[in-house]
């Protein structure tokens, strides 16, 4: 009685095993007629000259890192005139003076003594 009982159970499972691999092969084959309607919209849509909301949302992604790439620019460009830089690399140190606001003290026609006046009026 325990045989036929486990001999039931067995072909139960296997059952369920068919059934269950069914189910999933009807969800791929879902799966796969749903992705290729999606590529046909697309595809139609293209067409038409309609923009999805994807590119629309790319678009406006692109168009507002443009933005701050130009924000980026005008804000160098007005430090690089107004701030002295100090860079510190594996290639030494480097200081860099906007033209207007370079210190009379790198003038080569220095003296000493002219030398170290500059330096007082800078500090003053």
């Amino acid at each position: 009685m325990d045989y036929l009982l486990l001999r039931r159970q067995e072909n139960f499972s296997e059952m369920e095993q068919q059934l269950k691999k069914a189910e999933d092969a009807q969800r791929r084959k879902v799966q796969i007629e749903k992705a290729a309607r999606e590529s046909e919209a697309e595809a139609i849509r293209k067409i038409l000259g309609q923009d999805s909301s994807r590119k629309k949302r790319e678009d406006k992604i692109k168009k507002r890192l443009d933005e701050l790439a130009q924000e980026k620019a005008a804000h160098e460009e007005r430090a690089s005139t107004s701030y002295i830089r100090t860079i510190m690399g594996p290639n030494g140190t480097t200081v860099s003076f906007p033209i207007d606001k370079v210190p009379s003290l790198f003038d080569p026609k220095l003296s000493g003594l002219k030398c170290y006046k500059a330096v007082q009026e800078q500090h003053q």
